[in-house]
Order: C-alpha cells, then sequence, then structure tokens
C-alpha cells in the first residue's frame, strides 16, 4: 500500500475521531477524566463494551449531505425508536426470536445520520467492475433460491458461513443481539473477546511482520502498535471463504483482498472511539471509513458476567435436515406448471 493512501486513512481516522467526541452523549462531560495506564506504561483499553447502536451504516439517501442530528432531531428520533421497539415487542412481526429479547442489545443512536465519515455522504464508495459483477450475480443467486420471502436450502452449502457457525464477518459493526466485547492486556499483546461466536483476537504488538500471504484465516491477521494514545490494528490475510453471500454488513463480498486498519482510542471513562478504515481495491474504488463508539456505560454489559455463552456450534445436523425437508416439501406443495 502507497504512503499515500495510509495518509489519507489516518486523516480520515482522525477526523473520524473528533466526530466521535463532538457526536457522542457524554462528550464534554467528563471534564476530570484522565487516561490511565497499565503497569508497564500503555493506554489503559481494559473493559467490557457494546458497540450497539440505532445508527445505521450507511447514510439514507433522504438525508443526503446532512451528516449530524440537532439535539432536538436527535430526541425525536430516540422517541421514535422507543416506539418503534415497543410495536415489536407487541406484534412480534418479522423477528426471528421474541422481539423481547432484542430490545435491551440495541445501543442508541450516536448523534450522526451514518456510521461511516468518509465519503463525506455516508456512503460506501461506488463499486469497481468487478464489485458489480459479484454484486450482480449475487443477487441473481439469491433471487433463484426464494420463494418469496422464504430463502430455499437444497443443500448444506446453501446455509451461510455464519448460519453454519463456521464465522462472522470482521470488522463487526452491528448485529441483532450479542454486540458485547471485552479487551484485555498484557505487555506485548492486547486481545479482543467478541461475545458473538466467541471469538478472540490476540493481538501482537512486537513489530513481527504478517503471516504469509498463503497463510488465510476467517478473521484475517491482526499486527498492532501504539500512534500516541491510540491503538492502531493492522488487518490482512481475510479468507476468501467468507462468502458473497454471507451476511457482512458492508456488501458480503468475499474478503480475501481486503486490507483493514482499525484504530482504538480511550476518549473518556465509558467510551472507545473505534474508527475503522476498508479498502480493497478490486471491490471499491478508493478507501472508506466508519467511526462507532465502543461504550462501557450500558446497563445490559456491565461486567464479563454479562457476556454471554454464544451456544452456536457447527456440526447442527437437525437444523441442515429440517430445512432441507422443508424446502422439498415446499417445492412438492407447489402447482405443477
Amino acid at each position: 500500500m502507497s504512503h499515500r493512501i495510509l495518509d489519507a486513512m489516518g486523516a480520515a481516522a482522525t477526523a473520524a475521531i473528533v466526530l466521535v467526541l463532538a457526536c457522542g452523549p457524554v462528550a464534554g462531560q467528563q471534564k476530570d477524566w484522565t487516561l490511565s495506564r497499565t503497569a508497564w506504561g500503555d493506554p489503559d483499553l481494559q473493559g467490557v463494551y457494546t458497540f450497539a447502536t440505532e445508527t445505521p451504516l450507511q447514510r439514507p439517501a433522504a438525508l443526503a449531505n446532512k451528516d449530524t442530528y440537532t439535539e432536538a432531531e436527535r430526541q425525536k428520533l430516540e422517541q421514535e425508536l422507543q416506539k418503534k421497539h415497543e410495536e415489536n415487542i407487541t406484534t412480534n412481526e418479522h423477528f426471528s426470536y421474541n422481539a423481547l429479547w432484542f430490545v435491551g442489545d440495541q445501543g442508541r443512536p450516536t448523534g450522526r445520520t451514518s456510521l461511516i465519515v468518509d465519503p463525506e455522504n455516508g456512503r460506501m464508495p461506488p463499486l469497481t467492475e468487478r464489485g458489480e459483477k459479484l454484486r450482480a450475480e449475487n443477487t441473481a443467486r439469491a433471487a433463484a433460491r426464494r420463494a418469496g420471502n422464504v430463502p430455499l436450502i437444497n443443500s448444506w452449502e446453501d446455509h451461510s458461513n455464519y448460519n453454519r457457525c463456521l464465522s462472522r464477518p470482521m470488522p463487526r459493526v452491528s448485529q441483532e443481539y450479542n454486540q458485547g466485547v471485552e479487551i484485555l492486556q498484557t505487555p506485548g499483546q492486547v486481545a479482543i473477546f467478541y461475545e458473538s461466536m466467541h471469538d478472540v483476537r490476540v493481538i501482537p504488538l512486537d513489530g513481527r511482520p504478517h503471516l504469509d500471504p498463503s497463510l488465510r484465516q476467517w478473521n484475517g491477521d491482526s499486527r498492532g502498535h501504539w500512534e500516541g494514545n491510540t491503538l492502531v490494528v493492522d488487518m490482512t490475510n481475510f479468507t476468501d471463504k467468507q462468502k458473497v453471500d454471507d451476511a457482512a454488513p458492508f456488501g458480503g463480498f468475499p474478503q480475501g483482498n481486503m486490507h483493514v486498519i482499525e484504530r482504538f482510542t480511550r476518549v473518556d471513562a465509558n467510551t472507545i472511539s473505534y474508527v475503522v478504515t476498508i479498502e480493497d481495491p478490486t471491490i471499491w474504488i478508493k478507501p472508506w471509513t466508519f467511526a462507532l463508539p465502543w461504550r462501557a456505560d450500558d446497563p445490559a454489559y456491565k461486567g464479563p458476567e454479562d457476556l454471554f455463552e454464544y451456544a452456536c456450534h457447527e456440526g447442527n445436523y437437525r437444523m441442515i435436515e429440517d430445512t432441507i425437508t422443508a424446502t422439498r416439501a415446499m417445492k412438492q406443495a407447489q402447482p405443477k406448471k
């Protein structure tokens, strides 16, 4: 990667951290707060957080170039979301589980109209020719495997990696539930535990090189270093086994060429600014950046005991059998043409 692109990533990330400070609900409320450090002198990022938020990744087209809400608009939005949650519990429509399970794990709006901060329009950049081709193929494949709103499962391979409990794409942006994380630090390493999929990333800080490019991993290969009070993590070596029809929040494209730069900065006692720049020149015409606060003041995530076991196992034979059997029954019940 060229220095020019790295410099652009750094500039976008710095601007994003400023935006997190400006838009966060706790901004300006902890004037006496000072950054704590570990016994060996690194900035202390440790704790339990949630990245749950009601803010969409991409800005709705109707909001055009409006990047933030006024305080009155934010309060109105929160009231509307609360009303919607109550309606969901009452009707329980369109949910894989009872809607009551989701309400306590939705976070709150950030004050911005999108998590994406670069490009300025709050939306992902245009796709490359390859990206457009992959999206069209993915759309056509998904349409061919649906009966109305019901996905048809003809083979175990028709289930996504996530439904098969193999993996969930990184970086994590937004989910329906289990959005808790825990950060632990030791001299020379940082570990991040994700409640969903019980994933743990162990990030070395000793300057070692990335794995050989021939070695690919579900969650990529992470290498970190400190830039002032910010932990900067470089992620490469993703695998294309994260298939294009998986539920990745940024398009579901194969991740083999993806390069990610993460920046973790504690901005007050309860908030880590998590700023991520994603680059894949085979998919998007330029890199793009999103900013997502990780919060330690959510009542659903007060400590490690609030990180639930994610009881998801790869050998779910009954799920595979039932979904294939149901698909065959649906096809048999369809009128003969």
